[in-house]
């Protein structure tokens, strides 16, 4: 399958996508945009987002929109045409750029997001119980205020497929970075959260190059370290068992000592959260020489971080 666009609005193996028009937006881009955005919808169907941005009813200052909704079976609605602004960003910024609606493309994901514990399940709204969510601690800290690990609907294969094909056209158009909601306006915004492996979707869509070598580090102290859901050790560990010398891990961002990182499994990424950066070495430094003179001795089973 392949995207193609006429003026403005998504044509998929020749067929125009479902269009339904939001009144929520705003001019012409002054500049192409550079940057997508990622989304979950917390709702249900694709479709009811996409009448929920066309429901004129709703006060303009309440109004949003986005460029497309992709429904979980990866089928497409498109709200706002590409060349146009759309209103799903809100107060945001990212590497210095204010107000991103200006400058982006605003993708849904047709998800429940974070979910509420009932009767031993997880479910979304109307109770609706999600089957094999993922438990984990937002890196931003959880919505509910918690710091135990809450459950969020997982992404079917069929949506995430669609994306990558859509980020594909968007990045033949001059699209070169993407992005969550949780990242341009972090603690405001928890989309589209763990569920949703940032690290694998960039790689998928942009790729890396594989000849220079990879940007990884490895986990070096004999009790291993932990994950966790932010750059201290006050948050939450991802995982209560520390991930072992030898793991192999890439570097995302720098927070002071701390380093947010993608944890790999035979060169793929499983879990994203941070670690302390000052335990992380290159793959080809010794034990050894990386043996801390003031590491903290942690209790049997503990691990470090």
């Amino acid at each position: 399958m392949a995207f193609t666009v006429k003026d403005g609005r998504l044509v998929r193996d020749g067929k125009p996508v479902k269009f339904v028009a939001s009144p929520f937006i705003g001019g012409g881009f002054a500049n192409a945009p550079r940057i997508a955005v990622i989304h979950f919808t917390g709702g249900g169907t694709a479709m009811s987002s996409a009448n929920w941005f066309a429901d004129r009813s709703r006060p303009a200052a309440s109004g949003s929109s986005a460029h497309v909704v992709i429904d979980r079976d990866g089928s497409i609605v498109q709200c706002v045409a590409l060349d146009r602004v759309a209103w799903h960003a809100g107060r945001s910024s990212w590497r210095g750029v204010v107000g991103l609606n200006g400058h982006s493309i605003g993708i849904e994901l047709a998800n429940y997001g974070n979910l509420r514990a009932i009767g031993g399940a997880w479910a979304g709204p109307g109770d609706r119980v999600v089957a094999n969510p993922l438990l984990a601690v937002h890196r931003n800290g959880n919505p509910d205020g918690s710091r135990h690990p809450i459950g969020w609907e997982p992404f079917p294969a069929a949506q995430i497929d669609a994306t990558v094909e859509l980020m594909a056209l968007l990045a033949e158009r001059g699209v070169t970075e993407v992005v969550g909601h949780d990242d341009i306006a972090p603690v405001r915004k928890c989309d589209p959260g763990p569920a949703w492996n940032m690290a694998a979707f960039r790689e998928r869509v942009f790729g890396g190059r594989r000849e220079d070598g990879d940007n990884v580090k490895v986990v070096l102290p004999a009790a291993g370290l932990f994950l966790r859901s932010g750059p201290d050790v006050s948050h939450a560990k991802v995982r209560d068992t520390a991930f072992p010398r030898g793991t192999q891990v890439r570097p995302l961002r720098r927070d002071g000592d701390w380093l947010e990182v993608s944890v790999l499994q035979n060169g793929a990424p499983v879990a994203t959260g941070w670690m302390r950066g000052n335990y992380l070495g290159d793959p080809e430094e010794s034990v050894e020489e990386a043996v801390l003179e003031e590491a903290p001795v942690p209790r049997a089973g503990e691990g470090l971080g």
